[in-house]
């Protein structure tokens, strides 16, 4: 893309009018009226007044030196008009590239993981309700009738909860500094793990943010940018380095068997790897800045020499991806099959806060997507037209009825075709019965003080998990 600067002629034709009005300045001086200069005590003394003429070299440094602040002004308003078109064109021209293949720098290094403290290991419901199902049978706890907090003994966020498919006993939870906690029958009760040598003795503070499992595979994608994988459900880890090539930070992964994942980056870049992470697929020619700066009108408000990163990626079962731009004025989305991503306007004003796909828990299908806005606005949309070029988001996004009080909405998830659970800043939970449209208020969380960030559904959408700021965990079952 060439990169013109305009109006940068004004400034020059100016500073050569000033040099050339500095030059004749003597001959159209000298023309002008006499002007008398009459001193008051002259005129006391009575003595004769004296004629002045103006100087014409003065009246000629005067406007010399005019025209050299002048001409510095404007050479140093050029000079910044330069700088910004340059760094327009770099935004534009030499962003990272996404390279076909990527190949790990060095080979993955063992990582040791230990249990941490009995006192902090084995953990149980730290609510009333929750200790009052602990003591009933399993067919009684079966179906809880209400959100259940279970205690992890940290007061750090947590970010993500994922199970294996094939074995719903096993899940993990990850979160802020390193936080690492692992079950192994269904929740009921959590192992608190730690990474011995991860940082290698440097004072590094990971925020794990996303666990994925299938079978025997897990991921888990930290930041500063981390990647660490298990081949045996967890018993053993191995640090799989990360290529400097890589456009962006690792964001989200799904484990997709045997030794085969999907990561996308904070760029957009999406890559595959089917033998440990050694050697990663690009699945995208270009990162979403190179798809916005390709062309100097995107079509998109504020995507026009976008640079930055996106804050949110969602990936459904089929593979196709939906990210919001870092400042939330627009979303993206990718299908498999595509080469770039889609750019989308928002549906107002307001910043987009999150946004994920409608798909049921329990495998029934359901199409569209939900998006929330600031201020605690909820729109859904119940066509897969969303994700089409020219797809008009005003007509297919429709407003639900809510009544947040203003408190953002941050996820949400779906059960069922028609039940669906939304969390929020304030520990706000709402539910609602007909696919998203209205909402009830849920007061399940409203004694916690916390955000609640994610939630989640497994098992058919039998079970169900909130997790949040504060170290808070909820958990939930469901009837079929």
């Amino acid at each position: 893309m060439a990169f013109r600067p305009r109006g940068t002629a004004a400034p020059a034709v100016a500073l050569a009018a000033l040099l050339a009005l500095s030059v004749l300045s003597p001959a159209w001086i000298q023309t002008t009226p006499r002007v008398q200069v009459v001193s008051p005590k002259v005129l006391a003394r009575g003595q004769q007044t004296i004629e002045r003429a103006p100087s014409g070299l003065g009246w000629t440094a005067s406007v010399g030196v005019l025209a050299c602040a002048l001409a510095g002004l404007a050479l140093r308003s050029k000079r910044s008009s330069g700088l910004r078109v340059q760094a327009l064109a770099n935004s534009a021209l030499d962003l990272t590239p996404v390279l076909e293949e990527l190949e790990a720098p060095e080979q993955p290094s063992e990582i040791e993981v230990v249990d941490v403290a009995p006192s902090r290991a084995q953990l149980v419901r730290g609510t009333a309700a929750g200790l009052a199902l602990a003591n009933l049978g399993a067919a009684e706890a079966a179906v809880a009738p209400e959100w259940v907090q279970y205690d992890l003994n940290t007061g750090e966020t947590l970010y993500d909860v994922d199970f294996d498919e094939n074995d719903p006993n096993h899940g993990f939870i990850v979160g802020a500094r390193a936080l690492f906690y692992e079950t192994r029958d269904g929740g009921q009760r959590w192992v608190s793990r730690s990474f011995a040598n991860l940082g290698k003795g440097e004072d590094i503070s990971y925020r794990f943010q996303t666990v994925s499992l299938n079978g025997d595979e897990v991921w888990i994608v930290g930041k500063p940018p981390l990647l660490l994988h298990s081949k045996d459900s967890g018993k053993s880890w191995k640090k799989v380095p990360i290529s400097k090539k890589l456009p962006g930070e690792p964001k989200v992964i799904v484990a997709l068997g045997n030794g085969k994942a999907e990561m996308a980056t904070s760029s957009g870049a999406i890559y595959v790897t089917e033998n440990d992470g050694k050697n990663w697929k690009s699945q995208v020619s270009e990162t979403i800045d190179a798809t916005l700066n390709r062309v100097s009108q995107s079509g998109v408000s504020g995507g026009s020499y976008f640079t930055g990163s996106v804050k949110s990626i969602k990936r459904n079962s089929k593979g196709e991806y939906l990210a919001i731009a870092q400042r939330g004025n627009f979303y993206l989305s990718f299908v498999p099959g595509d080469t770039r991503w889609v750019p989308h306007n928002r549906i107002s004003a307001r910043r987009i806060q999150g946004m994920g796909f409608r798909e049921t828990a329990n495998g029934e299908q359901l199409d569209g997507a939900w998006m929330s806005l600031n201020g605690g606005v909820v729109t859904v949309c119940d066509k897969n037209t969303f994700t089409d070029l020219a797809s008009d988001t005003k007509e297919l996004f429709q407003l639900a009825k809510i009544r947040s009080g203003g408190i953002g909405i941050i996820d949400v998830g779906y059960r069922t075709p028609n039940e669906c659970w939304a969390t929020g800043g304030s520990g706000v939970i709402y539910t609602s019965k007909d696919g998203g449209k209205t909402w009830a208020f849920d007061p399940s969380a409203t004694d916690l003080p916390c955000n609640l960030y994610n939630v989640k559904f497994f098992e058919k959408g039998k079970v169900g998990y909130m997790v949040g700021s504060a170290g808070i965990l909820l958990r939930r079952t469901f009837a079929a």
